[in-house]
Parts: structure tokens; C-alpha cells; sequence
């Protein structure tokens, strides 16, 4: 079983809840903020070490994924702990302004796909990773 970071804007919560039960599905975990930082907790803190506990972290972009602070540092405390991170464009078409970070990297295509389609390229990503 693979435990991986899930990296959203909540704005788009509802598209990503479909990738997230195909992972559960595919016996791939995901930390979400929404459900595992608890009341009172420090954020970035609590972010921090979900990243460091974690297999690979999956970025979920879109527009406000792009725009959003928090997957912006999430992107940045991934990288600076030397975590796998795979992209996967889930709304919006504009790769051109992805993070410095994240260019040069292969982008999942997940739009108008389904998602038990792109779990598997995701667990190919993690096991490559291994």
C-alpha cells in the first residue's frame, strides 16, 4: 500500500473526491487536508510532515490549483524534501504558467478521463519512483 500527499485547491474538491476514491480503490492512501489536519494544528506544520511521511506527493492542477498559496507551498515543501511529485491537470488547459518547479516534468492529462485510467498511470509513476 502506497501513502501519498494529495495537493488541491479546494475549490476544486469535488472533481478531485473522484481520483481520491480510485486511489483508495487501487490500495493507494491519500493525505488530505480536509479530513486529516485536526483542529488547532498548525498547518504548514502538520503539512510539512504528511509530505515527509509520504510516498510521492500528486498535484492536482487547474486554474485555482495554479493561483493557490497552499498548493503552492505544498509544490515547494515536496520538492525541498526530495519527494516525487506528479503532476495531473485535472480542469483549465494553461500549462504555460505551471510553477518553475513543475516544468519539465511529464503532466498527467486527466480531463475527460477516468479515473480508475489515471490511477494506473499514477501508480506506475510511484512504483518508477521506488
Amino acid at each position: 500500500m502506497s501513502n501519498v500527499f494529495i495537493s488541491y485547491a479546494s475549490a476544486d474538491r469535488q472533481n478531485v473526491e473522484r481520483f481520491v476514491e480510485a486511489l483508495h480503490a487501487a490500495n493507494i492512501v491519500g493525505w488530505l487536508d480536509a479530513t486529516d489536519i485536526a483542529a488547532g494544528a498548525n498547518i504548514s506544520s502538520a503539512i510539512r510532515d504528511a509530505i515527509r511521511k509520504s510516498s510521492a506527493v500528486i498535484v492536482f492542477l487547474s486554474d485555482n490549483s495554479l493561483r493557490n498559496q497552499w498548493v503552492q507551498f505544498e509544490i515547494g515543501a515536496a520538492e525541498a524534501l526530495g519527494k516525487t511529485i506528479i503532476p495531473v491537470l485535472v480542469a483549465g488547459s494553461d500549462l504555460g504558467q505551471l510553477p518553475d518547479i513543475l516544468s519539465g516534468r511529464i503532466v498527467i492529462d486527466a480531463r475527460n478521463r477516468a479515473p480508475a485510467t489515471v490511477v494506473n498511470e499514477i501508480r506506475r509513476a510511484i512504483e518508477q519512483s521506488q
